[in-house]
C-alpha cells in the first residue's frame, strides 16, 4: 500500500490563518481582541514576543496586550519602551510591514531595548478600510524574519486591523472631534460646562441615623432607693393600667417598719402609764407632754415607712407597650430615686427621631421633608415632616455628639417602635457647586483654618 501524500505546508498555514481570523471575529471586546492578536498567532508565525497597541482618543500610543501577560502595567519601563518603539515604527510612511534589527533603531531606543527585547523586530500596521493607521502588531525574536513571514504578518495585520476598526468605529466621530480640538479649548470648554453645572439648583440634604420612637412616652422610674427584685412583664409586652410592673426589694424598709411599730407600742404604753400615775403623782403630769410628743413622732414614722413600703411595688399608670431591654438585666440591680427602668408608650402613636451629627448639620426648618429608610425595608422609604429640632447636642451611646430632630410620619405609616434605619433630611435649595464642595470646605476650615 502506498502512504497518503503529505498535506502541503501552505495548506496548513492557510488553515491556521483562517483559524486566527475566526478567533479575531469571535472577540467580544477590544481587550479580548488584543489578547488574541498577541497570543494566538504563534501557529502561523513564530515569535518570542508579540505586542498589540492602538491609538487612544487623543492619538497617544497605548499598549493593549503583550504575549504571555494577562495584564499590562503601563508604568513598567518595558511597556514605556514599547510605546516609544511603536511610535517609531508608526512614523514610517507607506510601509504596512517594517522589518528592522534592534541595532537599527535610534541609539537611545536601541540601548534601552537591549535589556528586554530580542534582536530582530517586525512591525505590522493595523489600518482601517480607508487606510488610516489605528494601531499595530510588533513581533520580536532572535532569528531574522523571512519574506514569507513578512507576508503572513501583513495578512495577520489586515485581519486584526479590520477587527479593531470594527470595535472602534462607534466613537470615531468623537475621536476626530477631539483630534481637531486643542487641549486649551478642551480645558476651556470643560471649565464652562463645570461652571454651568455648578449653578444647577439642587436640594441640600444630609444623612443621619434614625429610630422609630413613641410619642409622649410615660417613664417608669424608681420612686425610692433600692434593689430590683423582679420585673413582672416582658419587653414589648402590652400592659393594662394598674398592672404590676416592677417589684423592689423591701426587706430593709419592712424591718424598719416592724421596729417602728414596736417603738410606737412602747411609747403608747409609757404614755398610758404616765396618765394613770398623774392622778396620784403630780410629778408625772410634767412628763405627759413629752411622752405624747414621742407617741406622735412614732406614729409619723410608722406612717412614713408604711407609705414607703407601698412604693416598692410599681404599677402601670396607663395602658400601653412596656419598652425596656431585658428583664434579667434589671434583676438584682440597685437603683436610685428617679432612675428610669422602662417606659409605657402607645404603639399607635409613633414618630421618627433623627440624630444629625454636627458636621452634617444643615438649616432644618419645621415642616421640612424627611425620608426614612428602615433597615428592615430599605426599598420602601417612609415620608415624614420635621416637627421639632434641638439647638443643643446630646451625647450618643458611642460618645459622639448629635442634634435631635423629631419628625411626624405621614398618616397610614405605623412602623414598630424601636426600628432603626437611615434618614435623609432635606433643607433649602442650593447650587450644585455648593452641594459638592460643602464637605471639602468644612474639612479645610477644620484642618487648616482657611
Amino acid at each position: 500500500m502506498t502512504e497518503p501524500a503529505a498535506e502541503p505546508k501552505s495548506v496548513n498555514i492557510a488553515a491556521e490563518l483562517l483559524e486566527f481570523q475566526r478567533k479575531l471575529q469571535a472577540c467580544k471586546s477590544v481587550r479580548e481582541l488584543a489578547f488574541v492578536a498577541a497570543n494566538e498567532g504563534f501557529g502561523v508565525l513564530r515569535f518570542d514576543q508579540a505586542v498589540m497597541w492602538q491609538y487612544a482618543i487623543r492619538s497617544q500610543v497605548v499598549v493593549e496586550s503583550v504575549s504571555g501577560l494577562a495584564e499590562v502595567t503601563h508604568e513598567a519601563p518595558y511597556v514605556q519602551w514599547l510605546v516609544q518603539a511603536a511610535a517609531h515604527f508608526a512614523a514610517a510612511p507607506g510601509q504596512p510591514v517594517v522589518v528592522s534589527a534592534l541595532g537599527d533603531l535610534p541609539p537611545a531606543l536601541a540601548e534601552d531595548g537591549a535589556e528586554w527585547c530580542p534582536d530582530q523586530l517586525m512591525h505590522c500596521a493595523l489600518q482601517s478600510p480607508d487606510g488610516i493607521t489605528i494601531g499595530g502588531l510588533l513581533f520580536a525574536r532572535e532569528e531574522p524574519f523571512t519574506d514569507v513571514e513578512r507576508a503572513i504578518a501583513q495578512w495577520m495585520g489586515a485581519s486584526a486591523g479590520f477587527a479593531l476598526w470594527a470595535w472602534r468605529r462607534d466613537y470615531r466621530p468623537v475621536r476626530r472631534w477631539l483630534q481637531r480640538t486643542s487641549t486649551r479649548r478642551l480645558l476651556i470648554g470643560a471649565g464652562i460646562v463645570a461652571a454651568l453645572l455648578a449653578l444647577v439648583p439642587v436640594r441640600l440634604s444630609a444623612l443621619a441615623q434614625a429610630e422609630i420612637t413613641p410619642v409622649k412616652p410615660y417613664p417608669i422610674t424608681a420612686p425610692v432607693e433600692g434593689v430590683v427584685d423582679s420585673i413582672k412583664v416582658q419587653p414589648n409586652q402590652i400592659v393594662k393600667a394598674d398592672e404590676p410592673l416592677v417589684v423592689l426589694n423591701d426587706t430593709t424598709t419592712r424591718n424598719k417598719l416592724a421596729v417602728a411599730v414596736k417603738a410606737l407600742d412602747i411609747a403608747k404604753a409609757d404614755l398610758q402609764r404616765a396618765i394613770n400615775k398623774s392622778f396620784s403623782d403630780e410629778a408625772s403630769k410634767g412628763e405627759l407632754n413629752v411622752l405624747d410628743a414621742r407617741v406622735r413622732e412614732k406614729v409619723a414614722e410608722v406612717a412614713f415607712l408604711s407609705e414607703m413600703l407601698d412604693r416598692y411595688s410599681i404599677s402601670a399608670p396607663q395602658g400601653g407597650l412596656a419598652i425596656f431591654a431585658d428583664a434579667e438585666e434589671w434583676r438584682g440591680k440597685p437603683v436610685q430615686p428617679g432612675e428610669r427602668i422602662m417606659v409605657i408608650a402607645d404603639p399607635s402613636m409613633v414618630e421618627v427621631t433623627v440624630y444629625v451629627p454636627p458636621e452634617d448639620a444643615i438649616q432644618l426648618d419645621l415642616g421640612s421633608e424627611v425620608s426614612v429608610f428602615l433597615n428592615i425595608d430599605p426599598l420602601s422609604p417612609l415620608k415624614a415632616k420635621i416637627v421639632q429640632t434641638s439647638y443643643e447636642t446630646i451625647t450618643m451611646p458611642d460618645n459622639s455628639l448629635a442634634y435631635v430632630v423629631k419628625a411626624k410620619l405621614r398618616e397610614g405609616s405605623l412602623p414598630r417602635i424601636g426600628l432603626r434605619g437611615t434618614a435623609k433630611v432635606y433643607a433649602e435649595d442650593v447650587s450644585l457647586g455648593y452641594y459638592l464642595m460643602r464637605k471639602p470646605i468644612l474639612f479645610l476650615r477644620k484642618s487648616f483654618g482657611i
